[in-house]
């Protein structure tokens, strides 16, 4: 591929993801996993397997899409600075492997009829605790990436900065939800830096969809 290209799918693969997580983990995780209604974990999986599959199937996406956005984020940053494309990639892949790890959880109560509904309730909070510790390692990929966008000169200056803020963000929310499990400041301090944690991918993948990988256009003398 060339280096439009890579852009282009990056791109599309970047708001795929968006669209994925929104559904798998935005909406779908909490109707079966939520602090305050513990008891109503293994009914709800019963009556709403159907949206339990498509969860497991939207994450398995996420999964196949992250390992390919780690190379082709490589690819196209390369030219930049090499060893830092190479590192962020490589966090990201290790991000995957903790996330697919983490889903390993969601995977075992497929058989909820035959398991206690505390077994139920431990997979869905070992998921949400090795996701976490993924989110953390994340953060520093989304920093590396911001940092390579503002290497690539082409890039808008508000678009590397909110990716940048965007990577400090998850690693101060998803640090503070493995420190302090019980604290409401992680979950507020998510909802209220949501929008711009997600305008930073969302911001680069619109960006590379348009006018990522174009050859810059010389006037002739």
């Amino acid at each position: 591929m060339n280096h439009r290209q890579i852009a282009v799918t990056t791109g599309l693969s970047l708001i795929l993801i968006t669209i994925s997580a929104g559904f798998s983990i935005g909406y779908a995780f909490p109707e079966f996993y939520h602090v305050e209604r513990l008891e109503l974990s293994k009914v709800n999986i019963l009556i709403n397997q159907r949206l339990y599959i498509n969860m497991l199937i939207g994450i398995v996406v996420i999964l196949i899409l992250d390992l390919f956005v780690s190379y082709n984020l490589y690819k196209f940053f390369k030219n930049d600075n090499n060893r830092t494309s190479i590192v962020a990639g490589t966090i990201r892949v290790i991000y995957t492997i903790i996330f697919a790890i983490a889903t390993y959880y969601l995977a075992k109560n497929m058989n909820a009829s035959e398991l206690a509904n505390q077994t139920i309730n431990s997979n869905l909070k070992t998921f949400q605790s090795i996701w976490n510790v993924g989110l953390v390692i994340f953060g520093f990929h989304v920093m590396l990436i911001g940092w390579l966008m503002k290497l690539h000169q082409r890039i808008p200056k508000s678009l590397w900065i909110l990716m940048v803020f965007a990577g400090v963000c998850y690693i101060a929310i998803h640090l503070l939800k493995l420190t302090s499990p019980n604290s409401s400041l992680a979950t507020n301090l998510e909802l209220f830096l949501a929008l711009p944690m997600a305008a930073g991918e969302l911001g680069l993948a619109i960006w590379l969809l348009i006018k990522g990988g174009q050859e810059i256009k010389r006037t002739a003398v």
